[in-house]
């Protein structure tokens, strides 16, 4: 624990000195854009771990940046002519520096104005904050945003919000105002060291995301930000890292938060040219019980793979899962895949001939293909997720793969089949963005038993055979938005940005329909879900 409190310590000096960083954004459109420059590159980059430095890119094998867009990446200590119609549409708002250093600042505005259907006034949404962002040396580079907002939600996000003791859809617990506005404070920084092609250290405050799909099945950046240490080394096609994170639960111990952590080791091979495959394992166990204070287990600290033996060595009763990831990358697109186990009980299930309640996996497919219809500057995504009954829980339901009541991996938790198709198109300033997903879910609508999607309903009373995936109370839930925008200014994504939902929700007993229209200025940097 002494080690990661250094760590975080050293990160927040550096923080307060103002030298911030150059992480790629996860925001879609942004990682869509790198998928384009990463192929056009003919790079052999493996992109499983998506949270990487640009510095990372740069030195394994340089991407080119073709369009007014590319601004987002990387980082320079001038962008253009320094003219007022420059500065407000074209570079970063502050710079400074020269070719050995260099600092951006800029505002984080997302400010906007929203109607729903079901509600009995207009919705605001506010947040003004600043991002900032520097490198050093080409090796160090540091970062950090943060902001403060106030936010009306639809009314199936609200009852989400209600559910969930308070919490924001990705985001930690809001306040209500006399209002009845949501008041929430958002926080991301990190400090990132890259000596060379071969090793990449992060330590930060934020999100990760480690798959090519638009969920990911092993951690997303649904939930809250989270403490995390990455360390990472490459060579010939080999790419390893090691994640350390640190969760928050929901439970209180004695009157404070029960922490718990975890450990990840991703191992990413490129086989061939156009092949890669990766191997995910995580563990997960609490920092304090009712009996004792674990805090960080050193005996994780081991940096090599295949923990499953050092968890049988300690007798341990951790939470772990492994996983596997593929990608296959043809002339204008790639396929790509995530499967993963959590508990599996085989002979069980063939002896009885019924699926056993330990059989816990999970499984995506998906495509990503650009200039879709030969419309250049045109892709299409479209995606299948899968998950069994119970996976991510455990027998201690303080022990599952959460944090701060939120799943770390799709908004729906388990028991469900999810299909998405997405279609993304940018030119110039303009862009444009159409997204359907249907999403099928089984619930539990008041059983003597949790049917496996509540990753915090436990196993208590549970049957030990014949779970099936959407057993219980299936729901469908239809999503659909519409977005079109203009980027006011590419080097900070600030754009103009309207936005056209509209969800159904059914259950074999009731249909609800809600429709959502909004306009504003965003800086599109995270990604938000609300499609589920």
């Amino acid at each position: 624990m002494k080690f990661l409190a250094l760590i975080f310590s050293s990160l927040f000096v550096l923080l307060s000195t103002q030298l911030k960083a150059q992480l790629v954004p996860l925001n879609k459109q942004v990682q869509d854009r790198f998928n384009i420059l990463q192929q056009q590159a003919d790079s052999q980059v493996f992109t499983g771990y998506r949270a990487m430095d640009w510095l990372e890119l740069q030195k394994a094998r340089p991407l080119k940046k073709k369009t007014m867009q590319d601004s987002v990446f990387g980082l320079e200590h001038r962008s253009a002519i320094h003219t007022p119609k420059n500065d407000l549409f074209r570079n970063n708002w502050i710079r400074a520096g020269d070719d050995h250093f260099a600092m951006n600042i800029d505002p984080y505005l997302d400010v906007g104005l929203g109607w729903s259907n079901g509600a009995n006034h207009y919705q605001p949404d506010g947040a003004v904050g600043v991002a900032m962002k520097a490198r050093l040396a080409n090796k160090l580079s540091f970062g950090l945003t943060a902001y403060g907002g106030i936010k009306d939600f639809p009314a199936y996000v609200e009852q989400y919000i209600a559910e969930n003791d308070g919490i924001l859809p990705g985001e930690f617990k809001g306040k209500i105002d006399s209002k009845g506005h949501y008041r929430y404070g958002h926080i991301d920084g990190y400090l990132s060291y890259v000596p060379d092609k071969h090793i990449a250290v992060t330590a930060g405050y934020g999100k990760i995301f480690i798959g090519d799909g638009y969920r990911s099945l092993l951690i997303s950046d649904n939930a809250a930000s989270y403490p995390y240490l990455r360390l990472k080394a490459s060579y010939w096609r080999l790419t390893y890292n090691v994640i350390y994170n640190r969760y928050e639960n929901d439970y209180e111990i004695k009157g404070q938060r029960q922490p718990k952590y975890s450990v990840m080791h991703y191992l990413g091979i490129n086989i061939a040219k156009r092949l890669q495959f990766g191997f995910f394992e995580n563990t997960i166990w609490l920092g304090r019980d009712s009996n004792y204070r674990r805090g960080f287990d050193v005996n994780y600290l081991n940096p090599l793979i295949l923990m499953r033996p050092v968890e049988f060595s300690l007798g341990s009763t951790d939470n772990a899962f492994m996983g596997f990831t593929g990608k296959y990358t043809f002339s204008k697109g790639y396929l790509y895949a995530q499967a993963g186990i959590d508990d599996l009980n085989i002979g069980a299930t063939l002896k009885h001939h019924q699926q056993h309640l330990n059989n816990k996996y999970f499984i995506q497919l998906g495509i990503w293909n650009r200039d879709i219809f030969s419309v250049k500057d045109l892709d299409w995504r479209f995606e299948w997720n899968a998950v069994r009954p119970y996976t991510y829980g455990h027998r201690k339901i303080e022990q599952n793969y959460t944090h701060n009541h939120q799943p770390l991996t799709d908004p729906l938790g388990a028991n469900f089949h999810e299909f998405i198709s997405i279609f993304n198109y940018s030119h110039d300033r303009w862009y444009g963005r159409l997204e359907n997903l249907l999403a099928l879910r089984g619930e539990n609508p008041g059983s003597p038993y949790n049917n496996g999607e509540d990753l915090w309903g436990g196993e208590s009373g549970v049957p030990l055979y014949g779970s099936k995936t959407l057993q219980g109370t299936r729901n469908t839930y239809f999503y659909n938005k519409l977005s079109v925008g203009w980027l006011i200014n590419p080097a900070n994504r600030f754009a103009l940005q309207a936005d056209i939902v509209y969800r159904q929700h059914r259950t074999p007993s009731s249909k609800e329909s809600v429709f959502i229209f909004s306009l504003g200025i965003r800086t599109n940097l995270f990604n938000h879900y609300y499609d589920w």
